[in-house]
C-alpha cells in the first residue's frame, strides 16, 4: 500500500496506473473508488474525493480537503475490456509537514524561493500564491508583518521576509493555486535568532 501526506488545505490530483497489469489491447471500463476513515471505518468520500476520472490505463482521482490527523484508505478496483479486476490502494495521511527549516535575525529582511516544480502536473502553472504566517508559540498569524509580499516565478514562489521576535520560531505555509485550480503547500519553519 503506498502512502500519501497531504495538507488540509491543498487539492490535486492523484493516479492509479493499472499500465503494467494490462495486456495488449487492454483497457480499463470501470472504475469503483472508495474511502474510509481508517479510525471510524465510515466512508470519507464526499470529504476528500473531488472527482475520478478514467483516463486508461489510469484512474485519476483530485483529492481535497481532510482534517489534520486524520487518515484514510482508499482503493480504487477497476474492470477492463476484457472483464480482468484489478486493485490499487493508499493511505492518505492529511498531516501539516514543516519540509524545510532557516534562521535569520530579527532585523534581517530576505527573499528565498518555494519550487513547485516536483509537485505540478505537467504543463500546469502557477497562477497565485499566498503565505500563512503564524507564530508558533501561540498560533498568531503575523503574514503581514513577517511576511508581506510573495512573487510568482512559475515554479517558484518567492516569499519576501522581514522582522520576527529573537527567539521565536514561525511556521511560513506557501500557498500555490495553479492554472488547473489545484492547491499546493509547503511549510517552512523559520528561526529568528539575534547573533552574538
Amino acid at each position: 500500500m503506498d502512502i500519501l501526506i497531504k495538507s488540509p488545505i491543498e487539492r490535486f490530483p492523484v493516479h492509479f496506473n493499472y499500465s503494467v497489469d494490462l495486456l495488449v489491447g487492454e483497457i480499463v471500463v470501470s472504475s469503483v473508488l472508495t474511502c474510509v476513515n481508517s479510525a471510524t471505518g465510515i466512508s470519507s468520500a464526499a470529504t476528500i474525493i473531488d472527482s475520478e476520472t478514467i483516463a486508461s490505463p489510469d484512474v485519476d482521482v483530485i483529492l481535497k480537503a481532510g482534517t489534520e490527523g486524520d487518515e484514510h484508505s482508499i482503493q480504487s478496483v477497476v474492470t477492463t475490456n476484457l472483464g480482468n479486476v484489478y486493485q490499487r490502494d493508499l493511505l492518505l495521511v492529511i498531516a501539516t509537514v514543516v519540509t524545510d527549516d532557516f534562521s535569520k535575525q530579527p532585523a534581517d529582511k530576505i527573499l528565498f524561493d518555494v519550487d513547485f516544480s516536483r509537485r505540478l502536473e505537467s504543463g500546469d502553472t502557477i497562477l497565485t500564491a499566498a503565505i500563512l504566517a503564524t507564530k508558533e508559540s501561540d498560533g498568531t498569524d503575523v503574514s503581514v508583518s513577517i511576511a508581506p509580499l510573495v512573487e510568482i516565478f512559475s515554479p517558484k514562489v518567492g516569499v519576501h521576509v522581514a522582522d520576527g521576535v529573537d527567539l521565536k520560531t514561525y511556521l511560513l505555509g506557501v500557498r500555490a493555486t495553479t492554472a488547473a485550480g489545484y492547491i499546493y503547500e509547503k511549510n517552512i519553519r523559520m528561526n529568528v535568532q539575534e547573533l552574538p
